[in-house]
């Protein structure tokens, strides 16, 4: 779910940063871009941890 999350904000941050022409909002959406682009990077290289099936007998 944080996956979707960050993903949809890239998109919004993006489309918003395309028609912005106000420089401090321009800026704030770059700020914001790169951060995600820096966790999305952090977390791509982490391996994925699933959750145990509840319904699994161990």
């Amino acid at each position: 779910m944080p996956d979707f999350i960050r993903d949809e904000n890239l998109k919004l941050y993006r489309a918003a940063l395309a028609q912005s022409t106000d420089e401090e909002q321009r800026r704030v959406l770059l700020v914001l871009l790169r951060l995600l682009v820096v966790e999305q990077a952090e977390t791509a290289s982490r391996p994925k941890q699933f959750a145990p099936d509840p319904d699994e007998d161990y």
